[in-house]
């Protein structure tokens, strides 16, 4: 089951004081204005939990699916090639929900020295392209699927690497993997 956030019981929690407070000035003054804003209030209210609900499902089907396919990745023989979006603060307490984490998965033949120059390091279109030809699968994930990677080559940006040494959190990724380093510190 998905957990919700923070901004979804805020939510919740307003409208359920507003929901009650509108009930209480109806019963209290006995206006109908507040019957009608009490009934508007809480069709807000049921919609905001059936709207995050699907939404939550969606999306747990969506990671499901998505660490399904990089576990049938992992099973084969590869090369992975890890980017990370996030800033160092998140590096420090990775978030379980935020996809800060592109991960491409290669063939083991792929030209080492290409990838390391691979992404912001200029590479030239022609060698991109050689670069593709030897890609698997590609796709951005949150903190928990890089517990995933067990045994592979791993090639990390330097900053993440040297900001991910000191999280216990990403010892698993550190320890358990060859780790190529790319790019400046």
């Amino acid at each position: 089951m998905k957990k919700f956030g923070a901004p979804f019981y805020i939510i919740l929690f307003a409208l359920t004081v507003l929901v009650l407070g509108m009930l209480g000035l109806w019963l209290w003054l006995k206006q109908d204005v507040f019957l009608y804003l009490m009934i508007a209030l809480f069709v807000v209210y049921v919609i905001h939990m059936a709207y995050n609900m699907v939404h939550g499902r969606r999306q747990e089907k969506r990671e499901q699916t998505t660490e399904d396919l990089l576990r049938a990745e992992f099973k084969r023989e590869c090369v992975v090639y890890l980017t990370y979006f996030g800033g160092e603060k998140h590096v420090k307490k990775p978030s379980a929900h935020k996809r800060e984490y592109l991960i491409e998965v290669y063939a083991p033949a792929v030209d080492k020295a290409l990838l390391k120059r691979h992404l912001w390091f200029g590479l030239p279109e022609a060698e991109e392209k050689k670069l593709a030809l030897m890609k698997r699968y590609e796709t951005k994930i949150a903190y928990p699927a890089l517990s995933l990677i067990e045994g592979k080559t791993v090639y990390l940006p330097a900053g993440f690497c040297e900001a991910a040494k000191s999280v216990p959190a990403f010892d698993g990724l550190l320890n358990k993997n060859d780790i190529v380093i790319y790019g400046e510190t």
